[in-house]
């Protein structure tokens, strides 16, 4: 039976949990913008349409739980689906229709929404039982269907599995319109910059790794999702957290994400499922090194030389990291982009002196439509003279030679170059 829900919690006289508190009809306009004040700084909510938001301010329930509750088990059917306010609950996974034999596969944090199960009525994939006090939100399953109804290309990239991979083999287990919900791997389609890892970033991927294996070694296990055991693995947010801990020189988590990026554009770092692109989020990331069965661990002395090399390292990512974040912006297709990634993009355009002469406007217009495309050998035709034309230019890096009739004209282009620290 699943464990009673606590109904007392430490910041009970929060002016936005007593809005909360209130049956929905009760609730005043006051008390919605309350409500959404508080949503706004959460981060599931943060790039959601306001309209939606406000509809969420109308439906939505507060609930705390302490300690060790059960939310609900493996196998249930759901009635609600859930955003974490604050706290952590951890996702259990039994093989065997004993919850005893359950394993934790991760740990949802704040901002993680999940229970996606009850716009089908599937059962429940796992286990959830808070790791700590935990807040949350809870949307009831007629109200989660009528948002869905309503604003489901808003919600869309919300209810991915935030807890596993994003399975995509033919027989992979998958929710009603998978298909359109899935754009978390934006970019797919294209291939890794460099297959060959550099020296650099070889060694920072080792660097990194030795470190993690001798400071948290719990974060580099083998992860069990839908009943498939996934070797050696990381979680996208538990990476990022981890560099966000043990540097100065990484202010926010989008640049620890370009960071990552980094690694896996070179493939020091590669996703359980060959995607592309790092994300933030609870998918699995298996460095290099362990993609080889019975990886050996590093011995004391690499583990030394790693904690001494560790901050040069880190301090190399976060210089490198803007411009492989640029890229993976620029290889999701233009529909797929969100407010931040268009920001990006036009702030990155402001740099760009041939392009000074354009008014604000169209700059943020060709933040929408720009695609990244890379040529790494020398001596790649882009296009011949006397083809009709299908594409408009900007160099950002390197250099093309312009051919006319025989008479070759070299352009050399300024390199740009994005780095932060």
């Amino acid at each position: 039976m699943v464990a009673a829900h606590t109904s007392s919690h430490p910041s009970a006289s929060a002016e936005w949990i007593i809005c909360l508190d209130k049956r929905p009809e009760e609730r005043s306009g006051e008390d919605v913008d309350i409500i959404l004040a508080r949503l706004k700084s959460v981060k599931a909510f943060e790039k959601f349409h306001p309209a939606l938001l406000q509809q969420i301010c109308l439906c939505g329930f507060y609930e705390c739980l302490d300690k060790g509750i059960t939310l609900y088990r493996q196998g249930d059917i759901g009635t609600n689906w859930y955003t974490v306010l604050s706290g952590s609950l951890d996702v259990k996974v039994s093989e065997t229709a004993n919850h005893q034999d359950a394993v934790t596969i991760c740990t949802l944090g704040i901002g993680t929404a999940f229970g996606e199960s009850i716009l089908d009525n599937t059962p429940r994939h796992a286990t959830i039982v808070t790791r700590e006090f935990s807040e949350l939100l809870r949307i009831e399953q007629k109200d989660f269907r009528t948002l869905w109804e309503n604003y489901r290309q808003c919600m869309a990239g919300l209810l991915v599995p935030p807890y596993g991979v994003m399975e995509s083999g033919p027989n992979a287990d998958r929710m009603p319109d998978k298909d359109n919900l899935n754009t978390s791997s934006p970019g797919s389609s294209s291939k890794h910059l460099n297959k060959v890892p550099s020296e650099k970033i070889l060694r920072a991927g080792k660097v990194l790794r030795n470190n993690i294996l001798s400071r948290a070694p719990h974060m580099i296990r083998d992860r069990k999702y839908h009943l498939k055991t996934y070797r050696q693995c990381c979680m996208g947010t538990e990476l990022v957290d981890w560099l966000m801990q043990h540097t100065s020189c990484v202010h926010s988590r989008v640049q620890a994400v370009g960071m990552w990026q980094v690694l896996l554009e070179e493939g020091v770092l590669n996703h359980v499922d060959q995607e592309l692109s790092f994300q933030d989020k609870y998918l699995f990331y298996r460095f290099l090194d362990d993609e080889i069965e019975d990886a050996p661990l590093p011995t004391e002395e690499e583990k030394k030389e790693s904690d001494e090399e560790l901050q040069d390292t880190l301090l190399l990512l976060s210089q490198i990291g803007p411009d492989a974040h640029l890229r993976m912006i620029l290889s999701k297709q233009p529909g797929q982009r969100t407010v931040d990634d268009l920001e990006i993009i036009y702030e990155e355009l402001l740099h760009i002196k041939a392009l000074s002469h354009l008014s604000t406007t169209v700059k943020r217009e060709l933040a929408g439509v720009l695609i990244f495309e890379s040529h790494a050998k020398a001596g790649t035709v882009l296009f011949n003279q006397g083809e009709e034309g299908t594409s408009w230019y900007i160099i950002l890096k390197g250099s093309v030679n312009v051919v006319i009739y025989g008479k070759c004209n070299t352009m050399v282009h300024r390199c740009i170059h994005y780095q932060l620290c």
